[in-house]
């Protein structure tokens, strides 16, 4: 019996770690990234704006929303050890409130996959949200109502993709935050002119990752019915893929999260759900979908990205202590 063939809207480094569950589920994933990011024709500002954080003058919040936007950053930085240097802003004066005296940065991430990428670099997180990893999870847990009650004006650094919403931006900007957004990078049909590459994206010849499709091999794929179900990651791959394709009826979708259901809903298809942008959820969501089994929790804690709604874990020893004491539904570090 052919097994089921799953489609992760990714590159295959970075679909490895959901293609490796779906396959432990008799599925067979494939993958194809579609777009890709590269930096702007124009890094000025964004070079301008990682100075800026490196040597704030006043209370400042970075704002970081992807791992993709963490390799711009190491990208425009001016030296290797960029991460370190920002690092540094924000340690020293992490124990006071603005208010009290000494400026201070303070690092906002949107989930644990940015986390993680910043402490590739060596780059502390001071809030990351505990529900949901978007810019809209980050403005309901933000842990300041005020951004200065002395009157200082602090300053937000949002560096983000060219199509990103200003839901965080504006959000901040209703809150009395002086916010700055810069363009990060750019999404473009893959190959890109100047494919910006993470460290996680590094290496890809890992031989037991999923099957590469090419842009016009997934669209045919998708048009054919081939496709048991198909993985959407984000809004703009969901109009990638979909482009001048009506989709076979017969294949389940998966969207990582509400924005890119919306998108597909948009197109006339009624998508599945993840609970969670993880791999695991994203591969219980594909079992619901095909009506097989979910994950065992012991597969969950052997493959999985942390679920957003886990309990805080104890801060690692790069990170400084919190600011100011989170609530319960906050990760403030």
């Amino acid at each position: 019996m052919t097994a089921a063939r799953v489609l992760i809207t990714r590159d295959p480094a970075s679909a490895s770690a959901l293609a490796a569950l779906l396959r432990e589920r008799g599925y067979e994933p494939c993958a194809s990234p579609l777009l890709e990011p590269q930096l702007p024709s124009d890094v000025e500002p964004l070079r301008e704006l990682l100075a800026e954080a490196t040597r704030s003058s006043g209370p400042t919040w970075l704002c970081v929303t992807s791992a993709t936007t963490v390799a711009a950053l190491a990208a425009v930085a001016p030296t290797p050890q960029w991460g370190a240097a920002l690092d540094a802003a924000r340690r020293p004066s992490a124990r006071h409130r603005p208010e009290e005296g000494s400026p201070v940065l303070r690092v906002a991430a949107v989930g644990e996959a940015t986390v993680r990428a910043l402490g590739e670099y060596g780059v502390g997180v001071d809030f990351v949200p505990a529900r949901v990893s978007s810019a809209a999870g980050m403005l309901q847990e933000w842990p300041e109502d005020h951004p200065d009650a002395s009157g200082t004006t602090v300053r937000a650094l949002v560096p983000v993709s060219a199509l990103a919403s200003d839901t965080l931006v504006s959000g901040l900007r209703e809150r009395g935050y002086d916010v700055v957004r810069v363009t990060a990078y750019d999404t473009v049909p893959v190959p890109a002119d100047r494919p910006l590459r993470g460290p996680a994206a590094s290496d890809t010849s890992d031989s037991d990752g999923p099957e590469e499709l090419g842009a016009d091999a997934a669209r045919a794929a998708c048009a054919s019915g081939e496709l048991a179900a198909v993985v959407v990651t984000a809004p703009s791959r969901a109009d990638a893929l979909l482009e001048g394709v009506t989709p076979a009826s017969t294949t389940a979708w998966i969207a990582i999260g509400e924005p890119t259901a919306r998108a597909l809903r948009t197109r006339g298809i009624d998508p599945v759900t993840a609970a969670h942008p993880t791999p695991a959820a994203l591969a219980d969501a594909v079992s619901r979908a095909l009506g097989g089994p979910e994950t065992s929790m012991l597969e969950r804690d052997d493959h999985a990205e942390p679920a957003t709604t886990a309990p805080t874990p104890t801060p690692p020893a790069t990170t400084s202590p919190a600011t100011t004491r989170p609530a319960a539904t906050q990760r403030f570090r």
